[in-house]
């Protein structure tokens, strides 16, 4: 039984998202959404002339008029083209993550980032990196594995809570905590090359981005995203509470599980592209709501703000920092930002 259609309210557009479901977005987020994207397009733009190397501009121009010029394409197409992908991918993908966490969870802090889900899929890749060898096949279903089971864990744990409140953080926390302490002991033992090697695997960076892992990454990405985007009204009506989304039909468990599911999968592919990268998954769905004017952070608008952000935190670090980790970046800048968003809250409710 599908419910009966209808009209949109003012100032909304209906997205249609196939099998009789569709999305209603303020004209103010779609316009929001449409300016976030032409900044990730125009950043793109400028990344292409951005690195060590002296390949411009220019050398990029004359390779899309067809001149062959096997270094330039080496250097803007293989390694700067790549980045500039990954970069775009993984920082939709934590957007997203970060918005459903803050949706299901209901709470401002129900990010990947502190509540446990990051810390788990970093596990699972230094349990693959050092104890069953590193191919990109394993540590991608380590990653996975293991930000599922984290999420798992904590889910159960916080059920009969709501998924959501201080049981979930509180949980989150201690969870974080431990498998930090496990992840150090499984540093500490092992020799000082592999251990090199597992924390390069485990630090926010985008300088081993090629082709084999950004297609792989982008194509993984755009499926989940593509899936997770059916969940966005039931993502809308969680937010009337759970007895009267369970009154309009709604099963708030079982969404609340696949909303818990896509963000955890989103993690954990991000995570095995390109290591922690932290506070975009919380700060994303915070500017994008902010920009847009509404209670809830639209999918759409936090997945483009979290590939602006990455890309943008990149851009600055090949520019400006000397090439600085942008896992770094990205916890400098967002932890600036988010202390400005939070004292600007605090003025307008003193």
């Amino acid at each position: 039984m599908t419910r009966p259609a209808v009209p949109h309210p003012p100032g909304t557009r209906r997205i249609g998202l196939g099998r009789d479901r569709s999305l209603l977005l303020p004209r103010r987020t779609l316009t929001v959404t449409g300016l976030l994207l032409a900044g990730c397009l125009a950043l793109a733009v400028l990344a292409i002339g951005v690195g060590a190397s002296s390949y411009g501009y220019a050398d990029a121009w004359r390779l899309l008029l067809g001149e062959e010029n096997r270094g330039a394409h080496l250097v803007i197409v293989e390694w700067r083209g790549s980045r500039i992908v990954l970069a775009l991918v993984v920082g939709a993908a934590l957007g997203v993550s970060g918005a459903l966490f803050q949706s299901v969870t209901r709470n401002p802090l129900g990010s990947p980032d502190l509540i446990g889900f990051s810390m788990g899929a970093q596990s699972g890749i230094l349990v693959a990196v050092l104890l069953f060898g590193a191919s990109y096949a394993s540590v991608s279903v380590a990653s996975l594995v293991g930000g599922v089971a984290v999420g798992a864990v904590i889910y159960a744990l916080s059920l009969r809570s709501g998924f959501g409140g201080l049981v979930l953080i509180l949980s989150g926390i201690a969870i974080s905590a431990m498998l930090g302490a496990f992840n150090r002991w499984l540093l500490v033992r092992a020799d000082s090359d592999a251990a090199f090697g597992a924390l390069r695997a485990v630090t926010g960076t985008l300088e081993a981005s090629d082709w084999s892992v950004a297609v792989p990454t982008a194509v993984s990405v755009i499926i989940v995203l593509g899936a997770t985007f059916v969940l966005a009204p039931a993502m809308r009506d969680l937010e009337l509470g759970t007895e009267l989304s369970a009154s309009l039909g709604l099963r708030v468990e079982r969404t609340r599980a696949l909303m818990v599911l896509a963000g955890t999968v989103l993690v954990a592919l991000a995570t095995t592209a390109a290591g922690p990268i932290m506070f975009v998954a919380l700060i994303a769905p915070h500017l994008a709501r902010r920009l847009s004017g509404e209670s809830v952070a639209s999918l759409p608008a936090s997945a483009a703000m979290g590939a602006l952000l990455l890309l943008g935190a990149d851009v600055l670090s090949q520019a400006v920092l000397d090439s600085m980790p942008v896992g770094i970046v990205t916890a400098a800048v967002g932890g600036t930002c988010f202390m400005a968003l939070l004292l600007i809250e605090n003025r307008r409710t003193s």
